[in-house]
């Protein structure tokens, strides 16, 4: 009964300190503070997820094993078969075809935030294949002994295998907390965002949190509000020219002040989540049915997108389906250019003048 009590003492204890500096900082910040019967949910999601999230943590090197991309081996499918129906990748097994799902949604990459393992994913897996997203794959890494330019090394080889395994297809990405800020980085390059149909971030500081400075190890203390980090990002990120949407919770304990939320780069949508803890994102249903009409709309481009440029041809529409110029008289991509987060209202163009030279410095 002790050894029970110990995840459970964690679990309160995190979010306790998490939620009083989250209040003090509500307090002294320009927005309107949160009612306190809505911290307290808070902090009764916060201690509900971190149990989950220990309990489940032990499993991860399982886990991983079971969904991480890898291209080989992969059997070769028949040329009826379509992608959708493909075994997935790193699986010799087929199984049979399932006609009741759409065979349009690319494959999904999820990668989990700081502290965390692939076992943050364990019910989002679920309700992505639920939805119709049949190919769900996750990415692990370590938050110890590391750096934030390696750990964007190790992403952009989990995605190329992800290519090399659906040759052809653009995936989406989706990343929690620090998981988020890893594929902000990874996009940084320019050349990357033409790999991908679109990204959708959970609770991710995009401008850091001062909680950073009470983290355990170099990587979380680098994640400091508007620290080094976050300004060299900021400096060398190209602006997106695919779309991408940023998640955030009003009572996210984690990233203090909730500025910290808000994403910056043209290209980027921010939308509000339904009000739940930080870790609680990740096993909350409502959060997660916008994450994944987020991740629908985001194919649902990509495909109009697609048709545009087959309907153009190549040396109309340019070698760069995002990037190049829309065809003449179709207004199907300006409509749905990337919009600014600061306007979300309005579209604005992501290409401006006088950007600076684009990709993230890893060295």
């Amino acid at each position: 009964m002790s050894l029970l009590l110990v995840p459970l003492c964690i679990a309160l204890s995190i979010a306790t300190i998490s939620y009083l500096l989250f209040f003090r900082a509500a307090r002294h910040g320009a927005a309107p503070t949160p009612p306190a019967a809505l911290v307290v949910r808070g902090v009764a999601y916060s201690v509900a997820g971190v149990v989950l999230a220990l309990a489940f943590y032990p499993f991860g090197p399982w886990f991983r094993r079971r969904c991480r991309p890898c291209p080989f081996p992969r059997p070769a499918a028949p040329e009826s078969q379509h992608h959708a129906d493909a075994p997935r990748a790193g699986r010799t097994a087929t199984s049979p075809p399932r006609h009741d799902m759409p065979p349009t949604l690319p494959p999904v990459l999820l990668i989990h935030g700081l502290y965390h393992n692939v076992t943050a994913w364990t019910l989002y897996r679920r309700w992505l294949m639920e939805a119709g997203f049949t190919r769900v794959y996750c990415h692990g890494y370590s938050s110890w002994h590391t750096e934030f330019g390696l750990l964007v090394d190790e992403l952009d080889e989990a995605v190329r295998d992800l290519l090399a395994a659906h040759p052809g297809e653009r995936p989406l990405l989706m990343g929690h907390s620090l998981g988020g800020l890893l594929i902000r980085g990874w996009l940084a390059d320019a050349a990357n965002q033409q790999l991908v149909a679109g990204a959708v971030t959970l609770g991710t500081p995009h401008q850091g949190s001062t909680l950073a400075r009470l983290g355990a190890g170099q990587l979380a203390r680098s994640l400091t509000f508007r620290g080094a980090l976050i300004r060299e990002l900021e400096a060398t990120e190209a602006p997106s020219d695919v779309p991408c949407v940023a998640l955030y919770s009003p009572i996210d304990n984690m990233v203090v002040p909730q500025e910290g939320l808000h994403v910056t780069t043209p290209g980027w949508t921010l939308r509000a989540s339904p009000a739940v803890s930080h870790i609680w994102m990740l096993w909350d249903r409502g959060t997660a049915r916008l994450a994944i009409e987020s991740l629908r709309d985001l194919a649902a481009r990509h495909a109009a997108r697609e048709r545009e440029h087959h309907a153009c041809g190549p040396r109309a529409c340019g070698p760069a389906m995002y990037g190049g110029a829309p065809c003449a008289g179709n207004a199907l991509g300006q409509a749905h250019n990337a919009r600014d987060v600061g306007d979300p209202e309005q579209g604005a163009d992501p290409r401006e003048s006088g950007r600076k030279e684009p990709g993230y410095s890893r060295a």
